[in-house]
């Protein structure tokens, strides 16, 4: 019987922490960022204040990556659990050993 198996452990591990890691780190810049005040006359104030949404929006595509992989390790994990809950009820048949060669 053929059979698949995917480590993704370090995905689990590795990966997510990761990105948990970099969302914490960005979120603490857009922080930073939100507690300076820009003076009204400043040439590039706009600018300035789309770095900070364009973080967000950064941070918010990070956070659906880390879900989606979350997700899709559980989904693997039950899909898994199904097959081997559908293979556990198939009949088993054992071959009879030769006692010629022909």
């Amino acid at each position: 019987m053929a059979e698949v198996k995917l480590d993704y452990s370090s995905v689990g591990t590795n990966a997510v922490t990761s990105i948990s890691s970099l969302v914490s780190s960005i979120d603490a810049a857009i922080d930073y960022l939100q507690q300076n005040s820009v003076p009204s006359d400043f040439s590039k104030r706009s600018m300035f204040y789309n770095v900070i949404i364009d973080l967000k929006k950064q941070c918010n595509e990070l956070n659906y990556v880390k879900n989606w992989l979350i997700n899709s390790n559980k989904n693997y994990d039950s899909m898994i659990d199904k097959l081997d809950q559908q293979a556990s009820k198939l009949p088993v048949y054992q071959v009879k050993k030769r006692n010629k060669i022909v």
